[in-house]
């Protein structure tokens, strides 16, 4: 059965895919060229204009948006994938979080096409790999355990509330700017600093940065942290998601 659900996961997610760049000109070009042309828009704002002083400012914005534009992608195509496949789930057995997994793996496929020009890019530009790299495949894997956690809790809400799906777009609006995208997180008051990296979006992208800008392992006790909250998260949203698992196709 568990062979069988792996098949469906995988013929959803690359069908999604396929269809993401149909009759596209640009194809996949365009996975790399939405961060990209995003990226431009907020150098521009910040560091020509505001002149914010971070060194390698490009390549730290950059990790910054290829790590939000994976979390804000999946988790608002986890909730549009659950009404778009919502005929295969009232016609066959097919479990909701079949659907769900689909979904991730789909938005994955795009952040590793990603992820892989950035660093093919920023190789060109002289940056050689260091040990700490090898840490970068945890730092992805925290990534995607969030963005699953955080969807496994998003789209029941949003099946049941059906105003929710707008009011996740406004709170992706303000997590941008709460989480350090365009600054540093040294510049949250240190009265709030605490608070703030609650946040494990921002630990993961603050994470990502040490690995690949400065060659350092981030500290263990902090990304012990991190994995505490991400690992807290999957179990509170996992039990969240099997009480509504029943109702949910009868929602959809």
């Amino acid at each position: 059965m568990k062979k069988h659900y792996a098949a469906i996961i995988r013929e959803l997610s690359w069908g999604d895919f396929k269809l993401k760049y149909y009759g596209s000109v640009f194809g996949l070009l365009w996975s790399f060229l939405k961060p990209v042309i995003m990226l431009s828009i907020l150098y521009v704002v910040f560091y020509s204009f505001l002149k914010i002083t971070i060194e390698h400012y490009a390549w730290y914005l950059l990790i910054g948006i290829i790590f939000w534009n994976f979390f804000a992608d999946a988790t608002k195509d986890s909730i549009q994938n659950m009404y778009a496949k919502a005929h295969i789930l009232k016609n066959t057995n097919t479990p909701p979080i079949v659907v769900m997994v689909s979904s991730i793996v789909h938005s994955l496929f795009t952040f590793l096409i990603t992820l892989v020009a950035f660093f093919a890019i920023i190789s060109m530009f002289g940056f050689a790999p260091s040990n700490a790299l090898f840490f970068f495949p945890c730092i992805v894997l925290l990534a995607v355990l969030l963005t699953f956690a955080v969807s496994l809790i998003i789209v029941p809400l949003s099946v049941r509330f059906k105003d929710f799906e707008h009011m996740w777009d406004i709170f992706l609006q303000m997590l941008f700017w709460v989480t350090p995208i365009v600054y540093q997180h040294y510049a949250v008051p240190a009265a709030y600093v605490k608070w703030y990296l609650l946040n494990p979006l921002a630990r993961i992208i603050i994470d990502a940065r040490t690995v690949i800008l400065a060659g350092a392992f981030p500290e263990t006790k902090q990304i012990l942290i991190t994995i505490g909250i991400v690992l807290f998260l999957c179990a509170a949203a996992v039990f969240i998601f099997k009480r509504s698992d029943k109702s949910l196709v009868e929602q959809l």
